[in-house]
């Protein structure tokens, strides 16, 4: 009977272990955000056997089918890609864009693309967007891209990308936010 308990406990810790969640992960509906798939602390910032991991979790558990990078594009299609061809029956996609940071309104209209590009994949497909950290780019996409699908309010899109106001302190962190608010300002009037 104590042996089959152990066993019980080191099988469940096991399947346990076999998936986690990425870091600052946030879901409203079919729309995720969070850090790099395989974040890791300096020197190197990514662990691709975590990685693996963490789009397993997404990709069973939570039904993503999507992987937007917007930082660590090679690092996380190269997991996607032996992901794949590991696993024939998966078919997960993925995309890298880039966001540009600016209290300018010189790269809005490149930001405005990619909000509509999101907007696009809140309305057809379950996805996960990323950056580095999960707090600012990502956040920053998907609130451009809830305003973009469904024609809400900064605030409220913010609220619904799982952002937080005091994650944004420097000035091109508010530069994002800016081109977020004067895109759904201009949405709406």
């Amino acid at each position: 009977m104590k042996a089959l308990l152990i066993l019980l406990l080191l099988t469940s810790t096991a399947f346990a272990q076999e998936y986690t969640t990425p870091n600052n992960f946030y879901q409203y509906g079919t729309a995720m955000k969070g850090a790099v798939p395989g974040f890791a602390k300096k020197p190197k910032y990514f662990d691709a056997k975590q990685a693996e991991e963490h789009l397993r979790y997404l990709y069973n558990v939570k039904g993503v089918r999507l992987v937007i990078s917007l930082d660590h594009c090679e690092d996380v299609g190269n997991v996607i890609d032996k992901i794949n061809e590991k696993y024939k029956s998966v078919d997960l996609q993925h995309v890298c864009r880039k966001i540009v940071r600016s209290s300018k309104n010189r790269y809005r209209d490149r930001n405005v693309t990619l909000f509509e590009e999101v907007a696009t994949a809140i309305e057809t497909i379950p996805f996960y967007i990323h950056c580095r950290y999960g707090a600012h780019r990502a956040v920053t996409a998907l609130t451009g891209g809830w305003i973009a699908s469904e024609k809400l309010s900064f605030k409220k899109a913010f609220q619904r990308a799982g952002g937080k106001k005091r994650a944004f302190r420097s000035e091109g962190q508010q530069g994002l936010l800016k081109h977020a608010k004067r895109y759904a300002k201009d949405l709406i009037e």
